[in-house]
């Protein structure tokens, strides 16, 4: 990476203050750093860019039918409705103090560790929030250290918007299927795709994810390594990548039915959620921004790293979910 540019982000301008955005060539660096460690950013389409905190999308509501009408005979009226879907940004920050010794000391080397550190933080978040996130939660744990899964931390990223999988069990999502509490299935699959109606039909653009948990048991089950058992839908999990795009393959455990089912390990371990990746669209309001400051009198530099995205859905009804899966291993999938 160009050194020049990491100083101009990173520098302590006169004054002890900088503020600013990262250059373009930065932001990339930091943005492979935050893919390295996101696999939703790699699975959703491309974030659109939002030139305001807002952006407004139309969303059908109700749509046309068509007819068979003989000749001469008036159209049978059917109604088209729409209304809207809001994207609203909201913002993730990142800070911590580095002691100037650390910076004297290995000044180009502390600068790269800061910017990966910094993607890598914010990856982490990202996932945690689009997989798992939950505005409405209880969220009243005083620290972070006594935070549980039950009761989050009050600051906990999650916070920021509806996550997938929350979403997929909603009432607005297609009907989920319960597996009743037994090991994860082809049957599940099944019939998984058929409640998504209109949009299992054509599964190019169906994907899955599955908590560590599962995506375990998929990889040590028999079924899903014999081809025989199951033919050619079960087959690709030999290969494991269904495009042979090497971005796509990250985190992919392998393809059922034409979907590629990707390992979330900030899922929730008895569930899986199928959705056609045009519906969540995420948006980004603005690239990342570094900020830093020199506090004099405790020998430190404070570095603050934001960004703001917003995360909703298009159609809700092209999500699924495969809840109440076993979570306990079994002698039987080995």
């Amino acid at each position: 990476m160009n050194q020049e540019l990491i100083t101009k982000a990173l520098s302590v301008a006169t004054g002890g203050n900088l503020t600013g955005y990262l250059p373009d060539p930065v932001v990339r660096e930091v943005i492979g750093y935050i893919r390295d460690v996101n696999v939703m950013r790699t699975l959703l389409r491309p974030a659109f860019r939002m030139h305001s905190r807002t952006k407004t999308k139309p969303a059908k509501l109700g749509g046309t039918s068509a007819y068979h009408i003989p000749d001469g005979t008036t159209a049978v009226m059917s109604q088209y409705s729409t209304g809207t879907v809001t994207w609203t940004a909201k913002k993730l920050m990142v800070y911590t103090p580095i002691d100037e010794e650390a910076n004297e000391d290995v000044p180009q080397d502390m600068e790269q560790e800061i910017l990966k550190d910094f993607g890598e933080a914010f990856g982490e978040a990202e996932e945690s929030a689009l997989v798992g996130g939950e505005p409405d939660h209880l969220a009243n744990a005083p620290t972070p250290t006594l935070a549980t899964t039950v009761n989050w931390f009050k600051f906990d990223p999650r916070l920021i918007c509806d996550g997938i999988f929350g979403t997929a069990v909603g009432d607005d999502a297609s009907d989920a299927v319960d597996a009743g509490g037994a090991l994860f299935s082809l049957d599940n699959v099944n019939r998984a795709i058929y409640n998504l109606g209109k949009y299992g039909r054509s599964r190019r653009s169906l994907v899955g994810l599955l908590p560590s948990i599962q995506a375990m048991y998929v990889r040590q089950d028999s079924h899903f390594k014999d081809a025989s058992v199951s033919g050619q839908a079960l087959a690709s999990f030999i290969t494991g990548n269904p495009s042979g795009s090497p971005a796509e393959a990250r985190g992919i455990v392998g393809v059922i039915y034409g979907i590629p089912f990707y390992e979330v390990p900030s899922a929730p371990d008895s569930t899986i959620v199928i959705f056609d990746k045009n519906s969540p669209e995420l948006g980004d309001r603005r690239k990342i921004k570094i900020k830093s400051k020199e506090v004099i009198e405790a020998d430190q530099t404070k570095y603050v790293g934001s960004e703001r995205i917003a995360f909703n859905y298009n159609r809700k009804d092209a999500m699924v979910a495969i809840s109440d899966l076993a979570t306990t291993e079994d002698s039987s999938s080995s």
